[in-house]
């Protein structure tokens, strides 16, 4: 079995993005028993990040998708139980482009994404990790790559696939303070909160 693995690049407010560190701590790496690790760093693109993952998925032909992504807002990791059919307007990507439109695609209000919930909370309590469900992953490049990837997983043999928004780590609280883009309020996590929420969720999905 292969999982693929992705987070995503600096955007506007976000100088470093801790789910690329996460992503490149991953790449070449496998599971304890034995699955396939396969890794991809999306660009926060309104044109690009969709088709920077099919292509991940067209090469690794994974069974299973797993997303990171940061939210400057969230006070523990959020596990995203749905994607929604709404992009924000005139908020700039990372290239300074737009959406081109308030819908990702032609298709339902929402779609949920498909994970094992019971054995995923299980495994991330006995990993002694915090976390929430999310029905709620915002409207900008986090949740439009996630409902393109609800709307194909049919079409791409993708079984399994999800979502979790990290907050900011405290390894990156210095960088973001130097390039005057920390929150005036903003709650962090160690670095390896990620690695362990991967793992965790991982090995959830592959029992």
């Amino acid at each position: 079995m292969t999982i693929l693995i992705a987070g995503f690049s600096a955007f506007p407010g976000a100088p470093v993005n801790p789910t690329e560190r996460l992503v490149e701590s991953l790449s070449g790496t496998a599971t304890p028993g034995g699955d396939t690790v396969s890794t991809v760093v999306l660009p926060v693109s309104w044109t690009e990040s969709w088709p920077r993952l099919r292509a991940a998925i067209d090469v690794a032909k994974p069974a299973a998708v797993l997303l990171f992504g940061l939210s400057l807002r969230c006070e523990r990791l959020h596990i995203e139980m749905l994607a929604r059919n709404h992009r924000q307007l005139g908020r700039a990507d990372a290239s300074g482009a737009f959406p081109s439109g308030p819908a990702v695609l032609d298709g339902p209000e929402q779609l949920p994404v498909r994970i094992p919930i019971a054995a995923t909370a299980t495994a991330l309590r006995l990993a002694g990790l915090d976390f929430a469900w999310s029905k709620d992953a915002g409207t900008y490049l986090c949740n439009d790559t996630l409902y393109r990837l609800a709307f194909h997983a049919d079409a791409l043999g993708i079984d399994r696939f999800g979502f979790v928004h990290s907050p900011l780590t405290d390894e990156l609280v210095d960088s973001y303070l130097v390039a005057e883009q920390l929150p005036s309020l903003v709650r962090t996590v160690p670095e390896h909160t990620l690695a362990a929420a991967a793992a965790a969720i991982i090995g959830a999905w592959c029992d």
